[in-house]
């Protein structure tokens, strides 16, 4: 290498399932400067839509020529059980969807094109 900095091809597998109580979606953003920006739109991403398996709405692959190092977000939402609540309190409830717990890793890259569990911010 010439002082470039090192880049390796990330695939990235992206998806919306059907889970208990409604739909798990899985997502990944990436680090550019001071901002995340989701991989998907990410400059000079390459986006495979892949065939669907029962269960699954959608899923794809997102293919980037990163630099080692750099910082990726996988994100993680699903539905959260509803509390016991009694049938009027269910009838008259106005919420539209259920609630949804998320979680984030962060990522990032190594030599191979792998991602690993970001070090601890100090």
């Amino acid at each position: 290498m010439t002082g470039d900095t090192c880049r390796v091809v990330v695939q990235l597998f992206e998806s919306e399932t059907i889970v208990g109580r409604g739909r798990r979606k899985v997502t990944y953003l990436v680090r550019v400067n001071d901002a995340w920006v989701a991989a998907s739109v990410h400059p000079g991403a390459v986006i495979e839509r892949l065939s669907a398996a029962p269960g699954t709405v959608w899923e794809h692959r997102v293919e980037l020529l990163l630099p080692v190092g750099s910082r990726l977000c996988r994100v993680e939402s699903t539905p959260l059980a509803e509390p016991a609540r009694d049938a009027l309190a269910y009838l008259t409830d106005e919420r539209r969807s259920p609630r949804r717990a998320t979680r984030r890793r962060e990522l990032v890259v190594d030599r191979r094109g792998d991602l690993v569990d970001a070090p601890a911010r100090r």
